[in-house]
């Protein structure tokens, strides 16, 4: 399942377009990172690719269907997200927050079938996280969390994940290991995976392709080959 961005122009109207004329293609088993200054759009233009805002103009294609006319449950169908905002969850269980990934599946009481409750404990153990799954959210470590983030996307059952700033507030240890994580997801679970970061040299060892918002205006992408992080840094100092 591919993403197609062609022409878009993204904001808050058409007096204030903070990023204009984008385009690009993300094909299954990419892991995307996009980079960019502080305030140049790379919250803003994941937010339109996941359609919680809507482009000023150009269109937005999961495969041949525009994102505008797919319902909320049918994005969330073909498009899971993880946002940076910390979370404060009272009581929680992470297995019960993980659980919320199937809420497209479930029916209007959101009881979980077996079919819900095997894709949650294969989550779990994809990514090896059964000695969380009884701990209260809250309790475990940020790391820990992000791996649980994850794993609710994953729950969704998306072919196309998108996260802002995965990487944060982890020390460089962590943020290593999420960003191959991803990587290894992207490949092995046939997904296209975007996500922004400041941690231009951890995620570019794992990366398929890098999308610059540059200051300039252009929106430039790098695909991997031999140079690729020097590529990167190159347009980045230009």
């Amino acid at each position: 399942m591919s993403l197609q961005l062609r022409n878009i122009s993204i904001g808050y109207g058409k007096d204030k377009a903070v990023f204009e004329h984008i385009t690009c293609t993300a094909e299954p088993k990419s892991l995307i990172v996009l980079i960019g200054v502080n305030g140049i759009g790379k919250s803003t233009l994941l937010r339109t690719i996941s359609g919680l805002q809507p482009a000023i103009s150009g269109s937005i294609l999961i495969d041949t269907k525009p994102l505008q006319t797919l319902s909320a449950s049918e994005r969330a169908k073909y498009l899971s997200l993880v946002l940076t905002e910390r979370l404060v969850l009272d009581s929680m269980a992470v297995e019960e927050f993980i659980a919320l990934g199937r809420a497209p599946y479930t029916n209007w009481l959101g009881q979980l079938s077996k079919v819900d409750k095997n894709e949650i404990n294969d989550i779990i153990q994809l990514l090896k996280i059964e000695k969380l799954q009884y701990k209260q959210f809250n309790k475990i470590s940020d790391g820990e969390k992000q791996k649980v983030l994850i794993a609710r996307a994953l729950c969704q059952q998306a072919n196309i994940l998108i996260l802002d700033e995965p990487t944060a507030f982890l020390d460089y240890r962590n943020k290593k290991e999420i960003i191959a994580l991803l990587a290894q997801i992207a490949a092995n679970l046939n997904k296209v995976i975007i996500l922004s970061t400041h941690d231009i040299e951890a995620a570019l060892e794992q990366a398929t392709a890098c999308w610059i918002m540059a200051e300039d205006g252009q929106f430039k992408i790098i695909n991997k080959s031999t140079d690729f992080k020097q590529q990167v840094l190159a347009t980045l100092n230009t």
